[in-house]
């Protein structure tokens, strides 16, 4: 693959150049051409310079997917603004910090997420963010409930002269220019701003494309938040390259998916493993006609090669990618490709980008050897431009040379296959012993009855930290402490065996399919506070 220098508006205008008429984007029943798209980002320009959105300009979207949400950061993308892409699940005051933070200085918003109504905590902040926020702008749908169209502007919009001046603001925008603002996801401390240029994104999912075999008979369904750069990335900006139809739906929901697929014949689905194991492990799944799906990406957290099986077992038609990145790579750094075998796509996550180098460090600094475990750092096109405003963090992440430092620990093979074995932040210090959650976790998850698996460390006196193995057994299983125990004892060293075995019904999840690490300890800490005799494993360890 050859980079390219483009931006994200250049990209759509090729793209309307060469199929201007085909189904761009559905949404429930509506549809959009990639003409439609170019039009109405168009008309959004308009009335975005109007109230005072000029480039360089930090703009909120807060709202789940939907056609406006792609529209408004088209708009954005065109004129050179600043797309600050917010989380859908964000409370009223993680909201306001991070507005703040950002510089936000206008919010286009939607009509909530589940619990959450927009309307009623804007009408809070709004006049708490006076004098910072200029506007908040809704953007969910109108009353006879549809997305965006032409009726949505007023004839003098449609007809204004800077419709016809779209082009000159385009070309002030320049592939090395900010292209978003994306949050990573960090769950015990509050996010950061990872700042990517169109150069990184574009290129990003240009390689994503090449792997994927994408091609414009395709219909995606994006069902991963687009707040996410997995969405953004690897589903709406994939879309603009390929010509592919996208369908959006505006979380995701097991249910929705599955009528989703059978009814508009989806053939890509990319996803969190929590997403297809859940679809998988639904038994409605079996009344659904899934055949017209064919493959789609996975990725977003670790998922075991039992967990892969599970899910090719279950939608037997879907090959799905393994891949591996983060929102500071905007994101991929690794992927399969469509020669790799089923066994190379479950237990790897591919081999690294083309144009992007990968190093193996050990805690001293120097480079670990071929299939010997490190941190993973990355360097290339696909490296952020640094965290907002946050220059101490930047450069703790980004060294002189170049190097992105993940936090997490991998190692390479002979073919330059990656393989991912933990994070470094959630390794446990137990009496001086380094412990890899994910090392236990791959031994509970083959004990009979287990659903989900999550490792963590609790701190404890004398030893810093305990062990808690947090568990979330098959639906009418009971998993026993002593059966399990003996079941550990047989694979893993005696300082490895956790202290407690938690039970829970669900783990705290974000938006993005993620255990929300920080409240799963919370919740874990507290139900062994509450019920210490159940949880301990103490006696079983000591007989």
């Amino acid at each position: 693959m050859r980079l390219i220098k483009k931006t994200i508006a250049e990209c759509l205008r090729s793209r309307v150049r060469e199929s201007a008429d085909r189904v761009a984007l559905e949404a429930d029943e509506q549809r959009y051409t990639w003409k439609d798209l170019d039009t109405l980002s168009d008309y959004m320009v308009g009335r975005m310079l109007s109230c005072g959105i000029r480039k360089g300009t930090h703009v909120g979207i807060w709202s789940t997917n939907s056609p406006n949400w792609i529209i408004v950061f088209l708009a954005l993308s065109k004129i050179g603004a600043v797309p600050v892409l917010l989380n859908t699940c964000y409370s009223t005051e993680e909201l306001e910090q991070v507005l703040r933070y950002a510089d936000v200085e206008f919010v286009y918003y939607g009509e909530g997420y589940k619990k959450l109504v927009y309307e009623d905590m804007v009408a809070h902040l709004s006049q708490k963010l006076e004098g910072t926020v200029k506007r908040w702008i809704y953007i969910g749908r109108d009353t006879a409930r549809q997305w965006m169209t032409e009726k949505s502007f007023v004839f003098a919009e449609r007809m204004k002269k800077v419709t016809r001046e779209i082009g000159g603001y385009i070309r002030k925008v320049e592939p090395e220019d900010t292209a978003a603002i994306l949050f990573t996801s960090g769950t015990t401390a509050m996010p950061k701003g990872v700042m990517l240029s169109h150069y990184s994104l574009v290129n990003s999912a240009l390689e994503i494309c090449s792997h994927m075999g994408w091609e414009e008979s395709d219909k995606m369904m994006i069902a991963v938040p687009l707040f996410h750069c997995f969405g953004l990335t690897a589903s709406l900006l994939t879309g603009i390259h390929t010509g592919c139809c996208m369908h959006t739906v505006e979380y995701y929901k097991t249910m929705t998916v599955l009528e989703t697929v059978q009814k508009y014949h989806c053939t890509v689905l990319n996803g969190v493993p929590s997403m297809f194991l859940a679809i998988t492990r639904n038994p409605a799944h079996k009344d659904y006609d899934l055949s017209s799906l064919r493959n789609g990406i996975i990725a977003g957290s670790p998922v075991s090669g039992e967990e892969y099986d599970m899910i090719h077992r279950g939608i037997p038609g879907l090959v799905l990618f393994a891949s591996y990145g983060q929102t500071e790579t905007a994101p991929c750094v690794s992927i399969s490709d469509v020669g790799d075998s089923q066994a190379e796509r479950a237990t790897t996550a591919g081999r690294v980008l083309r144009h992007c180098e990968v190093r193996i460090l050990a805690p001293d600094g120097t480079c670990r050897q071929t299939g010997e475990d490190g941190e993973i750092c990355v360097r290339g096109y696909n490296v952020m431009q640094g965290y907002y405003h946050l220059p101490e963090e930047t450069a703790k992440t980004i060294d002189a040379d170049g190097w992105l430092h993940t936090g997490d620990l991998g190692h390479l093979d002979g073919r330059n296959f990656l393989y991912v074995t933990g994070r470094i932040k959630e390794m446990i210090i137990r009496g001086g012993e380094n412990i890899s959650p994910r090392e236990i976790e791959q031994v509970i998850r083959h004990y009979p009855g287990i659903r989900e698996v999550k490792v963590i460390g609790l701190p404890t006196e004398v030893l810093q930290e305990m062990i808690v193995a947090c568990i979330i057994p098959e639906e009418g299983m009971t998993i026993g402490n002593a059966g399990l125990m003996t079941h550990m004892e047989n694979h893993l060293a005696y300082y490895k065996l956790p202290a407690h075995i938690v039970r829970m019904e669900t783990f705290p999840m974000n938006a993005s399919g993620k255990v929300m690490l920080g409240e799963l300890k919370k919740q874990a800490a507290e139900i062994i506070r509450t019920n210490p005799d159940i949880t301990s494993t103490a006696a079983l360890i000591k007989r």
